[in-house]
């Protein structure tokens, strides 16, 4: 089973490699509809693209196959602020407000905390928001922290939004300006579960990290287990005692998951051979050094070269001819003149 999967992993990996360029293209015009989609479902304000929802999502995904990753951002937020406009122009201010703050003090530095404050809210509809910080724990440092517990405010932010809008509808118009500024306010500093997956975001990939730097076999995977642990221990202790009524099932089903992505995504970025492990001793004029060295798994792809008969023979008769050819000159010219 496991050299099955490991000839499927190399396969994938070397057309991932000759048709780089295709490939990342057509996975950015998915990930940019699905993405797209999420926004339309998530902030449904603005009737006039609601209508037409579908042909917008296909014309900007494959726009969004062709140019950078940092203009993709940049359209999916001005879709957010267009959307969020609909219900107040002070509201889709708070919003770029708490993006560009965020931004400006660390986001423009590398794109990949663009990509977890984006991802974290997208993945959310779907209930898959816990996969950001323990798979990125996998690859990046502690320093992406910030980064998810941005994330998480921006989520609630944009929930915090549709709340206003929901309750706006049915209330009376005051004409106070700011109240959906005092209305956000509140509902960010009083948001007892925000702080909750806020702090079980940011231990699960502090453990993650830490576990998978772990001189130990199966080290990673060991991080994985231990950061489904303990996001879902802290999202449960904070329920008890804040007494939240977080919805068990979902938050089960939405680990589960995310611990099979997780185990997916360490596949396919490292398989070590435990059983050949080679631990090395020698010592130069200053240290003593100690190495373990671990083999990676690998199985290198088969190539079938096909030979024809024909062309065997076509090799035959010409090397033939040439033999053939130096013996007859050898024969008119005996004496090599």
């Amino acid at each position: 089973m496991m050299m099955a999967l490991l000839v499927v992993k190399t396969r994938l990996k070397n057309i991932y490699q000759k048709y780089y360029r295709v490939i990342r293209s057509v996975l950015k015009m998915l990930a940019s509809a699905g993405t797209f989609a999420v926004v339309f479902y998530n902030l449904p304000f603005r009737p006039e693209l609601k209508e037409y929802e579908a042909p917008l999502i296909i014309m900007a995904s494959l726009i969004c196959g062709f140019i950078p990753d940092m203009a993709v951002m940049c359209l999916v937020l001005l879709l957010e602020l267009y959307e969020i406009s609909a219900v107040s122009l002070i509201a889709s201010a708070v919003f770029f407000t708490a993006i560009a703050i965020y931004f400006l003090l660390f986001g423009r530095y590398t794109k990949t905390q663009s990509y977890i404050v984006l991802l974290i809210p997208v993945l959310s509809v779907l209930n898959l928001s816990y996969a950001v910080p323990i798979v990125a724990a996998l690859f990046l440092t502690p320093a992406m922290i910030p980064a998810c517990i941005v994330g998480v405010l921006v989520q609630y932010i944009l929930l915090g939004i549709k709340e206003y809008e929901v309750i706006s509808k049915s209330a009376a118009d005051t004409g106070n300006t700011v109240e959906v500024l005092q209305y956000m306010v509140n509902y960010v500093l009083q948001n007892r579960e925000m702080l909750i997956y806020m702090g079980a975001f940011s231990l699960a990939y502090f453990f993650v990290f830490v576990v998978r730097k772990g001189k130990y076999n199966y080290a990673s995977h060991v991080g994985i287990f231990v950061g489904i642990v303990v996001c879902m221990a802290g999202i449960i202790s904070g329920d008890i005692f804040f007494s939240i009524q977080t919805n068990m099932n979902r938050l089960v089903i939405g680990l589960g998951i995310t611990a099979l992505l997780a185990y997916i995504v360490q596949f396919f970025r490292m398989s070590l051979d435990y059983a050949g492990v080679r631990k090395l001793q020698f010592e130069d004029e200053e240290y003593f050094y100690y190495v373990k060295a671990v083999p990676k798994l690998k199985v290198a792809a088969e190539d079938k070269t096909i030979t024809t008969m024909e062309e065997i023979m076509e090799e035959e008769k010409f090397d033939l001819k040439e033999e053939i050819e130096k013996v007859l000159e050898e024969d008119m010219n005996p004496d090599g003149k």
